[in-house]
Parts: C-alpha cells; sequence; structure tokens
C-alpha cells in the first residue's frame, strides 16, 4: 500500500522501529475488504457501546424512581400532607409501586447482563483477519443482540409512563378520600374506636344497624337476642340483598383473635336460615388468620378493627369497607328504618 503522506489520514510516526515495522508489514498485505471491515469492526463498536450505554441510563433512572418511591413513603408530609385517614392505603400504593419498578430493574439487570457479554464479544478484535465477520450474508454480528437489547427500552419507558400517570390518578383519588374522611370524622356521625370500647355487645349492634341505615339500607333487625340464630342484624339493600350481620364486641384492644369456630357456625345460618345474600361479621378486634381462610373460601366477608375504622369513623359506605358492588342510584335508597320484627 502507498501511503500519501498529504492525505487526510496517515499512520503515525512512531518512534519505535519494530512499531514502525509491523505496522509497515500489515499495511503492506492489506487490501481493500480488511480495510473495510475494520472500518465496520470500528463503527460496529461505536454504535454498540451508545447503545449498551442507554441500556445503563435507563437502568439508572429506574433506580432513581425506586429511591424515591421509598423516600416519598417514608415522609410524614408526602406532597405536604400527613395522609392522616389514608396512610395505610398510601403505603399500598408505594409498595406496589416499589414492587414493580425492582422488577422492572431486575429485568432490566438481566437485559444488561446480555448485552454487556454481547458488546465484550463485539469489541474483541478478531484473531488475524476481521474479513470474515462481514462476508456476504453475514447476520451474526454481535451487535444484533447489542442493539435488540437495547430496543428493550421502548416497552419499558411505556410501562414506566404509565405506572407514574396511575401513581399521579391514585394520589388524587386518595388526597380527595383523605379529605372525605377526614371532614367526616369531624362530624357527629363519627364514631371512634376508643368511643366502641365502651359500648357493651346490644349498643355495638344498633351501632352496627345505625351504620346500615346510614349508607341507605333498611334495617330488618337492629340487635340479636334469644334464637336469633347468629343474626345480630337483617339489612335489605336498595336493590334488595338481604345483608346479615353477626357482631363481636370487645371492650379492649387488641382484643384477642376471633377464631374459625364462631365464622363456621354463622355460616351454617346466615345463608340457611336468614336467607343471606351478603353474610358479614363484624368485630372492633381482629380475626386469625384460619379464621380469615374460612371466610374466604365460603365468602363470609369479615370486618375487623381497621375496616370497622374506616366504616364508622371515616364514613366509607359498607360497600366501599367489603368491596362489592353498590346500589346504583335508581334503587332509590331511603335509608329509613323499617318496623323491626
Amino acid at each position: 500500500m502507498i501511503i500519501d503522506r498529504d492525505a487526510r489520514v496517515v499512520p503515525p510516526r512512531y518512534p519505535d522501529r519494530g512499531t514502525r515495522a509491523l505496522m509497515g508489514d500489515a499495511l503492506g498485505k492489506a487490501d481493500q475488504s480488511d480495510l473495510l471491515a475494520s472500518f465496520l469492526w470500528m463503527q460496529e463498536g461505536r454504535i454498540g457501546r451508545k447503545a449498551h450505554s442507554e441500556l445503563e441510563s435507563e437502568r439508572d433512572l429506574l433506580l432513581r424512581d425506586l429511591k424515591s418511591l421509598q423516600e416519598f413513603k417514608a415522609d410524614p408530609e408526602f406532597q405536604g400532607l400527613s395522609w392522616e385517614c389514608t396512610r395505610a392505603e398510601l403505603d399500598a400504593v408505594f409498595d406496589a409501586a416499589t414492587e414493580v419498578t425492582a422488577e422492572e430493574i431486575a429485568r432490566l439487570e438481566e437485559i444488561l447482563r446480555a448485552s454487556g457479554e454481547a458488546l465484550e464479544d463485539l469489541l474483541r478484535f478478531p484473531d488475524g483477519n476481521p474479513a470474515p465477520r462481514f462476508t456476504p450474508g453475514s447476520n451474526s454480528s454481535p451487535l444484533n443482540t447489542v442493539v435488540a437489547c437495547r430496543d428493550q427500552i421502548k416497552p419499558l419507558k411505556r410501562r414506566r409512563s404509565a405506572l407514574i400517570a396511575d401513581l399521579t390518578t391514585k394520589f388524587d383519588r386518595l388526597d380527595d378520600l383523605d379529605s372525605r374522611r377526614m371532614e367526616f370524622s369531624w362530624s357527629e356521625e363519627s364514631h371512634t374506636p376508643e368511643h366502641m370500647l365502651h359500648l357493651d355487645s346490644t349498643e355495638f349492634e344498633i351501632l352496627v344497624s345505625r351504620l346500615a341505615s346510614r349508607d341507605g339500607m333498611t334495617v330488618l333487625r337492629d340487635r340479636g337476642g334469644p334464637g336469633d340464630l347468629g343474626a345480630d342484624g337483617i339489612f335489605r339493600t336498595p336493590d334488595n340483598r338481604i345483608v346479615v350481620a353477626q357482631c363481636k364486641q370487645t371492650k379492649t384492644l387488641p382484643g384477642r383473635a376471633i377464631g374459625s369456630e364462631p365464622v363456621q357456625r354463622f355460616n351454617g345460618t346466615a345463608r340457611q336460615e336468614h336467607h343471606a345474600d351478603i353474610a358479614v361479621m363484624i368485630t372492633n378486634a381482629t380475626f386469625s388468620e384460619p379464621a380469615r381462610a374460612f371466610a374466604g373460601k365460603h365468602g363470609i366477608h369479615l370486618i375487623d378493627a381497621k375496616q370497622l375504622k374506616n366504616w364508622a369513623t371515616w364514613g366509607d359506605s359498607f360497600y366501599e369497607v367489603i368491596g362489592v358492588a353498590a346500589p346504583s342510584p335508581a334503587d332509590g335508597a331511603t335509608g329509613r328504618p323499617s318496623e323491626l320484627p
């Protein structure tokens, strides 16, 4: 190869004689294919490094997201609010988003490993002549793997944008809910957990009936008694569903957790004897895990101290608390109790 020293690109003047000899020998043997292959290899490395760097940047962005979520959850006044009435729901939103983000990071780390291995192979100059890598019809370049990994960024960005939009929507909803609950807690209709501790069992049953009436149900029975067959309250929703409630009041918190046996007994009468469409057990204490498992298996709704606070103290509706569909406005709730049987 003839070197034109006046061209735009010329070999450096190597001080070491041995280096000059090696470079001169290599240049003397190089043909057009060798030079093109070397150029292609260099360009592939540049493109591959850029693609891998984009993946690393996306991973770093997700790591910052994860750190922000953890900091926001730990902030006692997130967005300037105490979220006093919705802290549990807010924490659940952060926990869910943190889990999703951590899963995305783990998925991206796997993609980065595959990309890194391919990039390392790409940047390793082929022994001898690089030309065979670029023969006609060849498509086995490691760059293909790096670029395929990089292409995972676009769907990842879409998922991240969707998560941020979902978080914004949930924060707005919880902000409204927190304000609504706080306003209700200041009203005369609010009943605190401390107040409920001082009720006797009959007063507790009557309170539950009043809450049902507040939510538009017709009260058919407002307390239990001899021969009640497990029904301390019977209500009819505006869409004619029958709600049968059994109440378990405690005067000390946290109190002893209600086990599965009372739930089993209630299951034996709520539907068979009282024709319940919705069977619910209500306590200002807690339920044991076996009780929850049995209730879940047999369609018994459980309202514990936490859910009761939502219902009685913060004004959430019965339907919100147990997670069933509320009657439509066309059903015409009156909230007026009927004559007790």
